[in-house]
């Protein structure tokens, strides 16, 4: 009985989360790479339940051939601890700073206490640097324990630093869940340290992903329903952000309209029109880079944003983009060919609104689909 009384709480939390995992692949997008990782960090949570709960059965008892199972259980749990809070981490830039990605020599130093904290658990059945098991089966904590605390609670604190910095990116409840994500493991892994046996910093990390999912729920409603892009309504709600903090000097904007998509659906019918707005949605994203970001304006519209020095960043997103249409249709074996027209500026304060700019860009973009009408005709 006293065994279940201190596994029941991971118990429930791997029961709930199981749920969730079930739900997130039923609801959640899965061609968002926001929503792969928040799944990803679930089965980890999962997993980390599973090692530690078995650990706990096994602990004190006497059987020689349990002692290595208990080292490996010991190894997994430590290693994908610490590897779950550096994605913890990874997870909630990427909700809170959409529009940004560490250079690959940040991330570099970003993992280095990571990877120490491995090769320390790595090495602990031989030198008990982080963790031991005794002759009797019995977990003990190695004298470099604190290491392993310390570096796991930096990846968490960083959360509720990133979290605070940028708090004016985000709405009041979108700072409380953050917030609360960020704090339900800090004060579960306390307690768990203070009072030792007790099991609470992987279970209240469970019920933190717990919260999350329902703003990821959430932000579904605000990604286009036919083809996974940001809506337009996500878009007005990034530029009043960006707009807030007066950082708008960058943004560069494409404006596209697929051609002929009236044609498409009188001729095919209007599967097939869906399906030419997401194949045009599919070429785009797979030529522009992973901070810029697609909008669906509406009907076939869309804009993509992009952080722009200078308008030779414009020039080449669109080079790339014509010929990743004019390939698609060599190769394709559709009996029409897909292609959009384009306007596109650097937003600078001679435009006194984000309206006034969209406008302007839209007008470019019809100069263009007038020039292709008058060349065909």
């Amino acid at each position: 009985m006293e065994l279940f009384q201190r596994i029941d709480i991971n118990l429930i939390a791997l029961v709930v989360l199981g749920t969730i995992r079930k739900l997130a692949d039923i609801r959640l997008e899965k061609n968002d790479s926001i929503n792969r990782y928040y799944i990803k960090i679930v089965e980890i949570i999962m997993l980390q339940l599973i090692f530690e709960t078995t650990s706990c059965v096994i602990n004190r008892r006497m059987e020689l051939w349990l002692i290595p199972i208990s080292y490996l259980l010991h190894i997994a749990l430590f290693c994908t601890g610490v590897i779950l809070t550096f994605h913890a981490y990874m997870l909630i830039y990427k909700l809170i700073i959409p529009n940004q990605s560490f250079s690959r020599n940040i991330k570099i130093i970003l993992q280095i206490p990571m990877f120490i904290c491995i090769l320390l658990v790595l090495l602990s059945p031989i030198y008990h640097f982080i963790y031991y098991i005794d002759s009797n089966n019995v977990y003990h904590r190695g004298n470099y324990f604190i290491i392993y605390v310390t570096v796991t609670y930096f990846y968490i604190l960083l959360i509720l630093i990133l979290v605070i910095l940028y708090r004016r990116n985000l709405g009041e409840s979108e700072f409380s869940l953050f917030l609360i994500f960020g704090s339900f493991p800090i004060l579960g892994g306390i307690i768990q340290s203070i009072f030792y046996g007790t099991l609470l910093m992987w279970s209240s990390t469970a019920f933190a992903l717990v919260v999350l999912y329902s703003y990821l729920q959430q932000r579904m409603v605000h990604l286009d329903y036919l083809t996974g892009v940001w809506s337009r309504g996500s878009f007005e709600f990034y530029i009043k952000n960006r707009l807030l903090q007066k950082d708008i000097d960058k943004i560069g904007v494409i404006y596209c309209d697929i051609d002929g998509l009236k044609g498409i659906n009188d001729n095919y019918g209007h599967l097939e029109g869906d399906a030419a707005i997401k194949g045009v949605t599919q070429i785009i994203k797979n030529v522009i880079r992973k901070t810029d970001i697609i909008v669906r304006m509406g009907g076939d519209e869309f804009i993509v944003v992009l952080e722009c020095e200078d308008s030779q960043i414009l020039t080449v997103t669109l080079e790339r983009i014509e010929k990743a249409f004019e390939q698609y249709n060599v190769a394709s074996d559709k009996r029409y060919k897909l292609s959009c027209s384009f306007g596109s500026d650097i937003l600078n304060t001679n435009f006194k609104d984000i309206e006034q700019f969209l406008h302007h860009v839209d007008s470019l973009m019809y100069a263009n689909k007038k020039s292709k009408r008058e060349r065909n005709s």
